[in-house]
């Protein structure tokens, strides 16, 4: 044999042989089945970080970092352990079979250790891997021992090692199925710690039992071989490099975790920023940046009290959830609204919820959203809401009370808006009315349908109204009723005309036979017509002619009334309004009749009445004609002159054209009226009249407006209209012979003229201007005939 080796032989060879007899440190012994069982328990918290952690690559980190520490502490057991082995015969440990036994227990470990719950892997498979690199790498070891002697195993001892490393592998790989992927604490996770401990070290201890060491010749025998020097060197190493590796293995924990976390506040739309107690900011993710308009380094040293509006109290509001956090009061589970403040100082709505971040280090976080887009949302919607005409009010879902209503809900009820959020029914309306339309939500939230339709009659300010009621329920994201929608309108006068109607009916269908009123009805979808004999006799068609189709009183409408008629006829069926309407019927080819029409629609009927208005109207037009008229002449009177006037220096001011006003005064009409007679004197007039009307364009008007004295307005006079010539036109139109019935007679006219607005500038100034300068050259003339 040559020194410094040993050489393994099976037990039975060596019977005869002297045995060398070794003990075992009991010190070393406990500390190796301990550092089997600490390195066991690290090495399932590993595991268990492998299973929770979301991303794959982790998983692999982990993984490898369990295994690797779990085949570290196992080499180290062992090394321990075998340094617990003591002979007494010099034994030293080869270097390169040292470092390749833990080989196989890292192997077996990271088999072991990366198994998924849910994989197909069986539990005798992994024990058998458990077990069989827990006997590889100890049998492995031993081979490192090199000593003047020869080892021999009993190979029962040997097989049941192999069998201890695989039964209490298996069932502390079972055990920790039991708790893997669960929040489990330490403590618990001791127990399979513990089993898989035992399972290393009974191994170890079963194998040693198996292993008998004999002299050769060359033994030498010596009883100062302690190694507890190497021994403490190793206990230190595997407890140094255990707490670097765990120290290295939480920070990368922490760092990713810290990252992802930054990584995810980041990327939120809503802002967030955390400080500490004296309010001074930590952190503030890009949103809030954006928020408030800062960029990240111009806010190292500001304080989160420098971000709220103070003029409005925000931050006392602020300094309240804080200390509320602080104290561990219990905080608001909704967000409260203050003001935030922008760099540029300007201010905008927004919300926040504080809440204490956990630790040593007092910090809080607060989640900041901008509510601007929120507010004007709600300016437009209360806008929206204030315009309509009917009631409009918002209730919450579970208590039933007010949030919001419109000016024309508090103006009916007699609350102001402010006032009315967070009352009830019972608080405005009568007890029995509230009951009715609390029972009326209630049914409302807890049926199918979210929504309904109804008409009741509530009592507001002592007076009893009917409204008809429009309610519809707003859900939540999650379907659940959150608002109710109430839209009311007052139809209180619409059922008290109804109810005068149905009374007024039975004395109508009576006083329309004697008020000569026809009754008709129209069925909209089939187009039949209904006439009851007055509609016949006001349209002369005989019963017998009608064949009870709309057509039929279409073709009866005069041409040039007929778009018009079915334009508002259209209208009311559109609208579900009232129609009226005034229009020509054509009855024969030389008669005109003016019809009176009204109807309302019901359902898809519409219901009228047509009256003959033909007298009365002719009767208007006779009345207008006599009010703007000259009831001799036919010419235009003062007022008609007046009227006239005004719409044409409207038209003037915009045309920037102008207008001539002629004022004519008869000469020697009063001899002949007053030696023939009025009538003499009227047939003078009136041939005058014609005259003036001849002479007069289309656009002009002629008017009397005395005895003899007349007006002719010319209109659309520029510098190229010869004035000169039309007066001497006008004066020997006047001055021909006229033909009377006392044979002929001729008389002579002065005129005066003024142009508007050159030289008036009003109505009276126009007209006076003109009478003046004819009454000048009237007293011209009568001063050359003397």
């Amino acid at each position: 044999m040559k020194t410094g080796h040993t050489h393994t032989f099976s037990l039975d060879s060596f019977q005869a042989s002297a045995e060398i007899v070794a003990s075992y440190d009991s010190f070393f012994v406990a500390l190796s089945v301990l550092i089997a069982i600490g390195a066991s328990l690290l090495s399932f918290i590993l595991s268990a970080r492998t299973n929770r952690s979301d991303f794959k690559n982790e998983r692999y980190i982990w993984a490898v970092a369990s295994a690797c520490f779990l085949g570290f502490g196992i080499w180290s057991m062992h090394f321990v352990g075998m340094l617990a082995y003591q002979l007494p015969i010099a034994v030293r440990y080869n270097p390169l079979i040292t470092f390749f036994s833990i080989i196989p227990a890292i192997f077996a470990s990271l088999i072991v250790v990366s198994h998924h719950p849910r994989g197909p892997q069986k539990l005798w498979l992994r024990s058998l891997y458990m077990g069989g690199g827990i006997g590889s790498m100890h049998y492995v070891g031993m081979l490192a021992m090199e000593m003047h002697a020869v080892m021999a195993y009993d190979i029962y001892l040997f097989s049941l090692s192999i069998i201890v490393a695989v039964v209490l592998a298996g069932i502390a790989l079972k055990a920790h199925s039991y708790i893997q992927g669960k929040q489990v604490s330490v403590a618990q996770q001791l127990i399979p710690a513990t089993i898989m401990g035992c399972a290393i070290s009974g191994m170890h201890y079963t194998g040693m039992l198996s292993m008998h060491v004999f002299a050769v010749s060359s033994t030498e025998f010596s009883y100062d071989q302690s190694h507890k020097g190497l021994a403490y060197i190793v206990i230190f190493m595997v407890a140094f490099f255990a707490f670097i590796f765990v120290l290295l293995i939480e920070l990368r924990a922490r760092t990713l975790s810290s990252n992802r976390f930054t990584a995810v506040l980041n990327t939120v739309q809503e802002g967030v920023m955390s400080f500490d107690n004296d309010g001074k900011l930590e952190f503030i993710n890009p949103a809030a940046l954006t928020m408030f308009g800062y960029e990240k380094k111009e806010l190292q040293y500001r304080r989160v009290n420098d971000l709220v509006n103070h003029a409005n109290g925000d931050n006392a509001v602020l300094l309240n959830e804080v200390i509320k956090a602080a104290n561990g009061g219990e905080l608001r589970n909704r967000p409260l609204r203050i003001e935030g403040v922008r760099k540029d100082g300007s201010t905008f709505p927004l919300s926040f919820l504080v809440n204490r971040l956990p630790g040593d280090h007092e910090a809080f976080v607060c989640t900041v959203k901008d509510l601007s887009d929120v507010k004007n949302q709600e300016v437009f919607a209360q806008t929206v809401f204030d315009t309509l005409p009917d009631m409009l009010f918002v209730k919450d879902a579970e208590t039933l009370a007010f949030t919001h209503a419109n000016d024309m809900g508090a103006e009916l009820i007699g609350v102001a808006k402010h006032e009315l959020v967070g009352l009830t029914d019972f608080d405005i309306f009568e007890s029995e009315d509230a009951k009715h339309i609390i029972a009326s939500d209630t049914a409302l939230l807890e049926g199918g349908n979210r929504e309904s339709c109804e008409e009741s009659k509530i009592v507001i300010n002592g007076e009893e109204r009917c409204f008809q009621t429009k309610k519809v329920v707003i859900s939540c994201a999650n379907n659940k009723p959150q608002f109710i929608l109430s839209l009311s309108e007052d139809v209180t006068e619409l059922r008290k005309t109804q109810d005068k109607l149905e009374a007024l009916n039975k004395r109508m269908s009576m006083a329309a036979d004697a008020a000569h009123i026809g009754v008709w009805e129209w069925d909209l979808e089939t187009n039949e017509l209904i006439w009851d004999d007055w509609m016949h006799k006001i349209y002369s068609i005989p019963k017998d002619d009608f064949n009870d189709h709309y057509s039929v009183w279409a073709n009866t409408v005069h041409l040039d009334d007929f778009d018009d008629v079915k334009t508002q006829m259209d209208h009311a069926i559109n609208t579900n309004s009232e129609f009226h309407a005034q229009f020509r019927v054509q009855v024969s080819r030389d008669n005109i009749r003016y019809v009176r029409a009204d109807g309302r629609i019901q359902g898809n009927k519409m219901f009228g009445i047509n009256i003959d208005i033909t007298e009365q109207v002719m009767a208007e037009e006779r009345i207008k004609e006599l009010a703007s008229q000259d009831s001799l002449t036919g010419l235009a009177n003062r007022r008609a002159l007046t009227t006239y006037l005004e719409q044409e220096f409207a038209r003037i001011e915009r045309t920037n054209m102008r207008c001539v006003c002629l004022y004519f005064d008869l000469n020697t009409f009063k001899p002949i009226n007053d030696t023939h007679g009025h009538n003499v004197g009227d047939e003078v007039l009136v041939e005058i009249a014609d005259r003036m009307k001849r002479l007069c364009r289309e656009s002009d008007l002629a008017a009397r407006v005395g005895g003899d004295e007349f007006i002719i307005i010319l209109t659309d006079v520029d510098e190229t209209f010869d004035l000169d010539g039309f007066i001497d036109r006008t004066h020997l139109a006047v001055s021909k012979p006229i033909t009377t019935s006392i044979g002929t007679v001729a008389v002579g006219t002065s005129i005066g003229f003024a142009s508007y607005p050159n030289e008036a500038t009003n109505l009276d100034d126009l007209i006076r201007l003109a009478d003046e300068r004819m009454f000048q050259q009237k007293s011209l003339k009568e001063v050359s005939n003397r």
